[in-house]
């Protein structure tokens, strides 16, 4: 039986699978999307406290890691480091962070070292959207960053202040505002890339 293990990691997905167990999609520093299992997470207040294992939450867990390099990691215990309650605060700030979420499950891969960098963007995004005046010009510099950090992004003049400011500084910041061309053809990009990445 593998050893137990401490780890942090954000919650990108839940999905019950029984009645009381869930399956959690996560995203770590080190390491990338591990898949957990977390048997009783729908009953047991001790082990899992108050809706600790939500999507978006940063949670840290004692897990015990898969003997099958394709199984579920089992997360015995865990509690919450950081809620970001501030996406709570509006339907809006809420719904886009589960879309900012959703994006980075639908690529994140496991065993990936280089993961640290869509770890930092993500938190850093989850981060500026609890202020952010505008979700949707943090959304277009997230989905920027994004595709830029996949090497997929050809970058283009109007990009530059969204790709060098921080999402920091853009949710206290005004930056040059998005015209809906821009917009659509930033989630286009979206789109396109989500589902070559689908099929791979």
């Amino acid at each position: 039986m593998a050893a137990l293990e401490k780890i942090r990691f954000f919650i990108l997905k839940r999905t019950k699978f029984s009645e009381a167990d869930l399956i959690l999609q996560t995203l770590t520093p080190q390491g990338g999307k591990l898949s957990c299992l977390a048997r009783g997470a729908l009953k047991s207040k001790k082990r899992f406290n108050g809706g600790v294992l939500e999507p978006t939450h940063f949670v840290e867990a004692v897990i015990r890691p898969s003997a099958k390099a394709d199984g579920l990691a089992t997360v015995e215990e865990a509690k919450l480091i950081e809620a970001f309650e501030g996406l709570r605060t509006s339907y809006d700030r809420l719904e886009t962070a589960l879309q900012v979420a959703q994006i980075v499950d639908k690529v994140a891969q496991p065993n990936d070292q280089n993961s640290h960098h869509l770890f930092d963007l993500l938190g850093h995004t989850l981060r500026a959207l609890q202020t952010a005046p505008s979700t949707v010009a943090t959304k277009a510099q997230f989905e920027l960053k994004f595709l830029y950090h996949q090497g997929v992004l050809e970058v283009e003049p109007w990009m530059g202040e969204y790709l060098k400011m921080s999402l920091s500084d853009l949710a206290s910041k005004s930056a040059a505002p998005l015209s809906a061309p821009q917009i659509k053809w930033i989630d286009s990009q979206i789109d396109t890339y989500l589902k070559t990445a689908e099929r791979f």
